[in-house]
Parts: C-alpha cells; structure tokens; sequence
C-alpha cells in the first residue's frame, strides 16, 4: 500500500563503515547472474555521491554502473531495523521517479526491503515523498517507482524500515544501483494510490471519447455484473433499462418483479450520482394501476425540461400489449403514475393496429419537434406484416402515422440515439431476440438504417438470455450499454448487467515480455481493472484508443505491482 505525506527531517549524509565480519552468516558478494546489463534513461540525472547508514559492503558500489557490485548494510537478526541509502546530484534538479536496482539472486531480489520510505532534499532537509508497505520481492531489472508529484530536489534518500533478507537469511539493506529523473511523459499517466487487491491493477479515466463510428470495438464487461438487481423480499426478475443523463447524475429506469410476489410487472428507477459507481435506492415511478403489466420503458428528456416516457402496457379486454405514454416535470413523478387505458397511444395507417401485439418495443426518440416510434408486433402473422422493426411518427407524442419499416430484420429494437462525427448525423439503434447477443444498427437519419452487426455476447451462464437493453449516452459521447439478462430460457430471473466501450490498456514485462490487458475488466464506465500474473513487473504501459489498434500513448519504463491505482491523463 502507497501512503503519501510530507514533513521534513534534518539530512543526515554521515555513513558508518563496517568490517566484513560479522556475528551472523555472511554471503560474499557476488555477480548477479540472473541480471541484464546496467542500462539507464536517458532522462535519468547523474548521481554524484552516495551515504548510507552502514556498509558492509562499500556504498560506492551504488553508483558504479556495475550491476557486479553490491552495497549492502550490516546484517541484522530481525527485520524490524532501519537503515538507509542516499545520492545526490549535482545541484537542484526536478524529479518525478527513482530507481532502485536490486541485488539479484536465483529466487529473486536479495536484501530488497519490505517497508521503506523515500525522501527528496530540499538542500537543508529531507522531505517525505512517499511510503510502500509489503512491497513484492522484486524478480528482475530496475524497481523504477514515479513520485506522486515532481519534486526540485539536489538528493533521494530511501530509509527501509522493514528489512528483507539475502541469501543465507540475513535481514539486509542490499542494492546494486541507484538512480532518478524526470520524464515528462509520466504526467499523463499518474499512480495515485494502491488498494491492495491481488495481481491487478486499477486504470481510471480510460473510458471512451467524443463519438466515432469507426472507433467501436473495444469493450469491457462490468466485473460486478450484474450491476442492480431486484430488491430483497420476492421475486427477482428486472430488466428494460433506460438511462437518461440528469445534470451529473444518471436516471436508470427499468421494469419488472423489483423484489414483489404477485407476478406483475412495474416501471421503477434507481439514481447513480457517481457515474455509475453506486445505485440509490429503487423507487417506484409507475404502478401496475388496472393494468396486469407494465414494462420496456424508454424515457427522454426534451429540451423543455419535460420527461416522456414510452412503455408497455398489457391489460384491457381483450388483454394484448400496446404501447403506453407518460410525462413528468422531475423524472421521478408521472402522470400516469399507475397504468390506465387513457394513455395508449393511437395509430393510423398500420393494418390491423387492434391486433397488434406490441411487447418489449416501444422505443422513444425525439428530434426536430418529432417524435419517433421504433415497434415491433409479435401477432405479425395476424396482422399481415413482417416481424420487423416498424416506424411511426407524430408531432403530439399520442397520435401516430406509421411510415414503414426501418429494418427488416426479425430483432426487437430496444434504443435509438443520434451521434454526430465529421458533420454528419448517426443514429444508433440496440437490438436483441432473447438470445445469447445484443445487435446494433448505425443509420444516417432516423429511418435508414444499416444492415445489423454483432455488439456483444453474453460473458456467461448468468447473461445467457438477453432480454433488453439501453445505450448510455450524454454530450456525444457512447459510454456503453446496460442489458437486461438471465439465466434460464423462461427469462423471468433477469437482472441489469453492464459492457462499458473503453480505451485498451496494456502492459508488456521489459524482463519477459508477458503481457497483461488482453482480458479486462470494466467498473463503471471510466475504470478498468488489468489482471496480472505476477505481484511486481517492470515494464511499459500502452494505451489504445476504443479501436483497440490506435497507439494514443507508451509510458516510460515503470514498475507495477499488485493493487496500483493508475490514472491516464491525455
């Protein structure tokens, strides 16, 4: 764990010799066969002296440039002991990281210590920097740690308080080389904390950008999916999410058995004020009223600051699903607030509108003082249409015209966006069949739409049937898609999973050339969770754009260990 503070100490730069012998088993110095040629950065600073709290083997060795030979302190009995090495430049210089290169042996580093703080000079004091704790054994190369902030500095002094031990198992203060710089291309990719979590580390800010239909590839399961679920009680079985952006907030509207017995459908929504980090209580916005269900809301807000809401409604005699409406000043109170026949939308122009079964697809969008209706019937076969997607418009958001199909393919839309890029208008539209994939279409205006392709699969058993789905947008800007999803083919165990569209981060091992951020892990739109092997690496991290293939930033060489909390900073 990476603690930050700052308070001063007066510099101390005495060292103490120390005979070679010693009460405890001594290890002679040695070449580290395990290790590669001493290579330094050319933004490195020249070291210029060097101190230590004692020596049993010469200080010097820590600025020779031969990985051959070794400082070591005197050797102690338990690790609780302090001891300390410091260097100096020549004169005040900025500084950024530090470098340590270990004493190697065939397991790993030697007398590398556990606990140790780092200390910059101000010229008359030490200043605290930063502070590790349970620090991995080093494997190979440089430990090569970035300071939380750029520091102008004449000198580094590194006081271990946790020894580890060499090679005879002697708690020891041991280094080969020592070093530290300023590189200005660690400012855009910052280590700010750690959290101790095993073999991963944490990127944030590495969500996606402004929208482009060319840079559409990259996504990333949530690892908490699924994100909400059915309040404790009863049944568990939620779906049809719905998200508006609300100033910095997110409404996530949704429906079905929100933790209630009796089997019937109602629209509820949850507040995320942390870009989707948490989720407020549920709250339910519109009750079953006479109605058996009510369902597959898609929710704007107009420019007017009015909230319209399209749904689901089965009820009625005879029973069959059509689709309803509803309005709110705040998005949290509705008019209807309970399902009621008054509020079905009318129809002209589509055969057989009576027949209808209109379940699932009531997709809203608003442009231009239109409103757009995106449906599908599922009693086609009665009505005399194709199971496609429909089109309808009106000018009042109750009395529609129908004007055709926009896709005719058999898939349920679910969503429809606007985009622009280059001055050109996209439209966005989410699709699925109750199977193990969402679709999506990009059309040039709201009724030409492109053949469907492929935006994701189920990541396992507990998404195998997608029910719903509603792309999270604000600002022109694609953030990802929420997807109602269950286990069982029944699709009444369902509940609201997440797949956020990111920028690709690697990291590649200088020593082995392994390679971490081939499988990631998404947490919330922004952050991204990279898996690791191993506890401790030395290497580069690459970011990509949400492509997966454009190159937008390397960072010098750094070492990365478990639980690392790192922010990209374009």
């Amino acid at each position: 764990m990476r603690l930050y503070a700052v308070f001063f100490m007066a510099a101390v730069v005495a060292f103490f010799g120390c005979e070679k012998a010693a009460l405890q088993r001594i290890a002679a110095p040695q070449a580290m066969t395990t290790q590669q040629v001493v290579v330094f950065e050319s933004t490195d600073i020249p070291v210029t002296s060097v101190a230590a709290s004692s020596a049993l083997w010469p200080v010097a060795a820590l600025k020779d440039s031969n990985d051959a030979t070794i400082w070591s302190s005197v050797t102690h009995s338990s690790a609780g002991v302090t001891e300390w090495a410091a260097y100096w430049f020549n004169g005040l210089d900025s500084v950024n990281y530090i470098k340590m290169l270990p004493r190697y042996g065939s397991t790993g580093a030697l007398g590398f210590p556990v606990s140790f703080s780092i200390y910059t000079s101000n010229g008359s004091n030490w200043v605290l920097a930063a502070t590790d704790t349970a620090f991995p054994t080093p494997q190979k190369g440089w430990v090569i740690l970035q300071l939380p902030s750029a520091v102008y500095t004449n000198g580094i002094q590194i006081v271990a308080t946790t020894l580890g031990k060499d090679d005879v198992n002697n708690y020891v203060f041991q280094l080969a080389e020592v070093g530290a710089g300023y590189d200005a291309n660690f400012d855009h990719f910052k280590l700010i904390g750690n959290n101790n979590v095993y073999q991963q580390n944490e990127i944030r800010n590495i969500g996606s950008g402004t929208f482009n239909p060319g840079k559409m590839a990259n996504w990333n399961y949530d690892e908490r999916n699924p994100v909400i679920i059915a309040q404790p009680g009863g049944n568990s079985n939620i779906y049809a999410p719905s998200i508006q952006a609300n100033g910095g907030a997110w409404n996530v509207y949704f429906g079905g058995w929100d933790g209630t017995t009796d089997g019937h459908d109602r629209i509820s929504v949850t507040v995320t004020n942390d870009n989707f980090l948490t989720f407020n209580p549920h709250v339910l916005v519109i009750d079953k009223g006479v109605m058996t269900h009510m369902n597959n809301e898609t929710v704007v807000k107009t420019a007017d600051g009015i909230w319209r809401m399209f749904y689901t409604t089965y009820g009625g005699s005879p029973a069959i699903n059509k689709p309803g409406y509803a309005t709110s000043t705040n998005g949290v109170n509705w008019v209807p607030s309970s399902g009621n026949a008054s509020y079905l939308l009318n129809m002209n122009g589509y055969a057989n509108w009576s027949n209808a079964d209109v379940n699932g697809s009531n997709v809203l969008y608003y442009e231009g003082g239109t409103y757009h209706l995106y449906f599908n019937d599922f009693n086609y076969t009665s009505t005399g249409h194709a199971f496609a997607v429909h089109h309808a418009t009106s000018t009042d958001m109750v009395n529609f015209s129908y004007t055709g199909d926009v896709l005719n393919e058999g898939l349920v839309a679910q969503d429809v966006k606007k985009f622009t890029y280059n001055n050109s208008s996209y439209y966005l539209m989410a699709m699925h069949i109750n199977s193990n994939q969402l679709r999506y279409s990009i059309g040039t205006s709201p009724t030409n739409f492109a053949a469907s392709q492929q935006l994701t699969t189920n990541l396992g058993s507990a998404d195998q049937y997608i029910t719903a789905a509603g792309f999270v947008t604000k600002d022109n800007r694609l953030y990802g898609v929420l997807y109602g999803a269950g286990p069982v083919s029944t699709l009444d165990h369902n509940a609201i999973h997440a797949k956020w569209m990111q920028k690709k981060v690697l990291f590649i091992s200088d020593a082995t050339g392994a390679q971490w951020g081939d499988i990631e892990r998404a947490y919330g739109p922004d952050r991204i969770k990279l898996y690791m092997n191993t506890n401790i690496e030395t290497g580069h991290f690459y970011v990509y754009d949400t492509d997966g293939s454009t190159l937008l930033y390397t960072s010098p060489r750094v070492t990365m260990r478990s639980g690392d909390i790192w922010e990209y900073r374009p």
